[in-house]
């Protein structure tokens, strides 16, 4: 067999040994697959959530308007509840209507006005017997009428019926909308107090943080003080330690025998000066 052409770049492995030989002819790309077998993936470690700040306890002014504020959201709840009703109870009579402007309608209602007042005239005022026995017969003669118009007479009492809600109802939106004119008033009155007492916790926090800032420059200039003593106490030292070199060194005390041999000589040079 022919030898093998040795790859351009490859060494020369015929003198080595047989193990090493063998590890040397290792493929490159299981060299490079191999330590992929032995990677384990690590698990991405995420941060630790980041704890909540505690919610501010609420104010008593700040819990008096929100039960203020919820006490006047219920009643707008309750008034669209009754405009509902309103609304249908219109719709009732607008339906109504039509039935009782046909032909032979406004006669009935006359007569359903004129039973209506007898009756409430036998009942509120009184009358000699003679008179309220006619009114009795003519309270009979009127109901004969309209029991022979009962569609019409049903659609009137149905009528009546939409109208005494729809009057009851209306009361009862009046009523609301009152109360919730005064809960309005007393929202805008406890607002007030919380917008100053607000605006006064915020005055106090800037007042303290003016004075922490104030301290905070107090301190820093006295410490920029004694930083700039500490200097000079060291450029003091420093010029001296330059100078003592040169300084001659010399006892604090004079003698007895010194000054008297400094007179001498100053006696000494008195005399040959007026020679």
């Amino acid at each position: 067999m022919e030898p093998q052409k040795k790859l351009k770049g490859q060494p020369d492995l015929s003198s080595l040994p047989a193990g090493i030989k063998e590890i040397a002819e290792i493929p490159q790309e299981q060299e490079k697959q191999a330590p992929l077998l032995c990677e384990e993936k690590k698990p991405i470690l995420l941060p630790p959530p980041s704890p909540q700040k505690a919610q501010r306890q609420k104010t008593a002014l700040e819990v008096e308007f929100d039960a203020l504020v919820s006490q006047r959201q219920s009643i707008i709840e309750l008034l669209k509840q009754k405009n509902e009703q309103a609304s249908q109870a219109r719709k009732k009579i607008a339906e109504i209507m039509p039935a009782l402007r046909g032909k032979g309608a406004s006669h009935t209602m006359k007569l359903a006005e004129e039973a209506a007042r007898i009756e409430f005239s036998i009942s509120t005022e009184a009358y000699t017997p003679k008179k309220e026995k006619e009114l009795l017969k003519r309270l009979r003669q009127i109901r004969q009428e309209l029991s022979k118009h009962k569609e019409l007479d049903s659609a009137r009492r149905a009528l009546e019926e939409a109208r005494k809600n729809l009057r009851a109802v209306m009361s009862e939106i009046r009523s609301l909308e009152h109360e919730l004119a005064q809960a309005r008033k007393k929202c805008d009155e406890k607002y007030a107090q919380l917008v100053a007492e607000r605006k006064a916790a915020y005055e106090q926090r800037l007042k303290l943080r003016q004075e922490r800032e104030k301290k905070r420059q107090q301190l820093r200039q006295a410490r920029f003080e004694q930083l700039k003593q500490r200097v000079r106490e060291e450029k003091r030292r420093q010029r001296q330690a330059e100078l003592e070199p040169y300084m001659k060194k010399h006892d604090d005390t004079v003698s007895m025998e010194e000054i008297v041999e400094f007179e001498r000589k100053e006696k000494k040079k008195g005399e040959e000066d007026k020679v």
